[in-house]
């Protein structure tokens, strides 16, 4: 179960003020996020250098990367980079990508199931994205972790939008969005990214936002890939 957590920055357009880190409601003094209304079986804490090999292990799967077989990990160094950009986020903005852990059994200690969470883009949106474990797809694990993110990212920066970037061909993904309120923008096939690392092959993609976008942020949103 995957949704895109790419967050390249924009290029070419004037930059334009992006929000700064604030205290989140919901985040414990012990680093956890406690959303207990949104989730009551997973909890939430900040993405950090120690879960590179839990999280490597998740994102160097083949089977998370059905939909787009060339944005698989292959290397640690890669996960390494996108581990280091939500802790850059985090300090920047108050808010990145976390881990998620879930009960290994019904009495067991929390183990890592996936990653979830929002990044603040190269401009003033959220890019909310989530990867789990084959093991952990089909139990609502991302549509729980999903909700609990859109809420941390209206509290800790209610102006600002949420946004999701999606395959079409990745149904379960679009089902989480949906579920969650956010609602789609826009359909396509998009270029290649402006770095041309190959993640997006003109495929076909979905744009969610949870409020209604001008048409620059849209045009910018589908200029990511």
């Amino acid at each position: 179960m995957s949704c895109s957590m790419h967050s390249n920055a924009y290029v070419g357009r004037t930059a334009q003020p992006i929000p700064a880190a604030v205290d989140v409601a919901g985040c414990g003094e012990d680093g956890w996020m406690h959303h207990g209304s949104t989730s009551t079986r997973l909890r939430f804490r900040p993405l950090d250098p120690s879960d590179l090999d839990a999280v490597h292990a998740i994102y160097a799967d083949p089977e998370t990367w059905r939909h787009l077989p060339q944005g698989r990990h292959r290397s640690p160094e890669m996960t390494a980079g996108m581990i280091a950009r939500s802790e850059a986020s985090r300090r920047e903005h108050g808010l990145g990508t976390w881990a998620v852990l879930a009960p290994a059994e019904p009495d067991g200690e929390p183990v890592l199931v996936g990653t979830a969470g929002v990044t603040m883009l190269g401009f003033p949106a959220w890019n909310l994205g989530y990867r789990f474990a084959p093991g952990a797809w089909g139990r609502g694990y991302a549509t729980e972790a999903a909700a609990a993110a859109l809420a941390a990212a209206r509290t800790a920066h209610p102006e600002v939008p949420v946004t999701a970037r999606v395959l079409a061909g990745n149904p379960a993904s679009v089902r989480v969005l949906e579920r969650i309120g956010l609602e789609l923008r826009w359909r396509g096939r998009s270029a290649e990214t402006p770095e041309g690392d190959g993640r997006t092959t003109h495929l076909e993609r979905l744009v969610f936002t949870d409020r209604p976008v001008d048409a620059d942020l849209l045009e910018r949103l589908i200029a990511l890939g």
